[in-house]
């Protein structure tokens, strides 16, 4: 089977693609991963044995790409896939472009709610589920996107969360030398949409009553100066630090007393799920995918996004209340095991792949080479 998607950069989505590669190699089955551009997640796929096939010399983001749909194309007449799997808005288009005509299922993956599109990616988005046989959604505000604004039924889509392997091995990057005291940290790609000038401003509002806490920003990204200069207008410049991109951000969160995910827009993002596992409390937006990760008052605390006050006030509730933040994070941990774990959410796109290749749902389609498998 094929999967592709955009690069192969360092993301939530990216990262979803590269882990489902790797779980169903080990599974079994043949694999490759195509993408616009490669990345520092290539050396993973590679590691594992698995094909990558970077098509493009620059990025495709975020529009149709008729050359990056003709080199799939090609890629598809050289090799033979039974199946392909596409992630992301342009690989997606270039997907359905790819195998239009040729008896290939495509599955495609929907991760975000897609604010950003305008009147002609939506035209574009309902001509691509046209060609697809099925539909995952990695929330169910995704789903419901998909129902009322594309008109989709129901049953094109099944509501799949994301899941992150347990990070056993990881060993951290050189640690910087963090203050002693309780700390309040994001983990983000330094972007508008994640609402981190947000949490600078709810830690303004937290630092006089809690003298003793810091504040840790681990990412990067085109916000990182005026971030930096925002945090020193708020008086704030001694008490927060920024660590920059971090390979080992799962890693980092043990020294953390909160995790904070005050997006302003979300799919289903991987680190609250790494939060979770990690049994650290999370006060997080309630926005996309993440009230069916979290839920409120049970295993952290959702506030409405764009809202300063009241993400300080969940700020201090658990810097004030220890055992409280300890119950959050021990219930996080036992929803993270029982309910996104990494082979449950394998076990189910494979229900998908079977129901795309009309195959019986009791098959393991795995053991079944002719049915499933690329030629190199």
């Amino acid at each position: 089977m094929l999967l592709v998607v955009d690069c192969l950069k360092t993301g939530g989505a990216e990262r979803q693609v590269v882990e489902l590669a790797v779980a169903l190699r080990r599974k079994g089955y043949e694999v490759a991963v195509a993408c616009s551009v490669a990345g520092e997640l290539s050396d993973v796929l590679r590691e594992a044995g698995i094909p990558v096939h970077p098509l493009r010399s620059r990025l495709v983001k975020r529009r149709l790409s008729v050359a990056y749909a003709w080199r799939l194309r090609r890629l598809l007449r050289r090799e033979r896939f039974d199946l392909v799997h596409a992630h992301i808005y342009a690989s997606t288009a270039a997907a359905a472009l790819a195998t239009l005509g040729t008896g290939v299922p495509l599955v495609i993956t929907e991760h975000t709610e897609a604010t950003w599109q305008g009147r002609r990616a939506r035209w574009i988005s309902r001509w691509i589920y046209r060609q697809t046989k099925h539909i995952i959604a990695v929330s169910t505000p995704i789903e419901r996107r998909l129902i009322e604004r594309d008109g989709l039924s129901p049953d094109l889509i099944t509501v799949i969360p994301n899941a992150v392997v347990p990070a056993s091995e990881v060993r951290p990057d050189v640690q910087p030398a963090l203050p002693i005291g309780p700390l309040v940290g994001v983990v983000a790609r330094l972007k508008p949409e994640k609402g981190v000038a947000n949490f600078l401003k709810a830690a303004a509002r937290v630092s006089p009553l809690f003298p003793e806490a810091h504040f840790v920003i681990a990412g990067d990204g085109p916000l990182r100066q005026e971030l930096a200069d925002l945090a020193e207008d708020l008086g704030l410049k001694s008490r927060v630090h920024f660590l920059g991109f971090r390979s080992d951000a799962s890693a980092l969160m043990e020294s953390m007393d909160v995790l904070v995910v005050p997006s302003l827009t979300e799919g289903s993002p991987l680190v609250i799920l790494e939060a979770m596992a990690a049994g650290l409390p999370v006060v997080a937006s309630a926005v996309g995918g993440i009230p069916d990760q979290i839920r409120h008052d049970k295993e952290g605390l959702l506030v409405p996004p764009d809202d300063t006050g009241a993400l300080g006030e969940a700020l201090l509730d658990l810097l004030r209340d220890h055992a409280h933040a300890r119950r959050l994070g021990e219930a996080g941990r036992r929803r993270a095991t029982s309910e996104f774990g990494h082979p449950t959410m394998v076990r189910r796109i494979e229900d998908v792949y079977r129901a795309a290749l009309d195959l019986p749902a009791t098959r393991c389609i795995a053991s079944e080479e002719p049915e499933l498998r690329t030629t190199r």
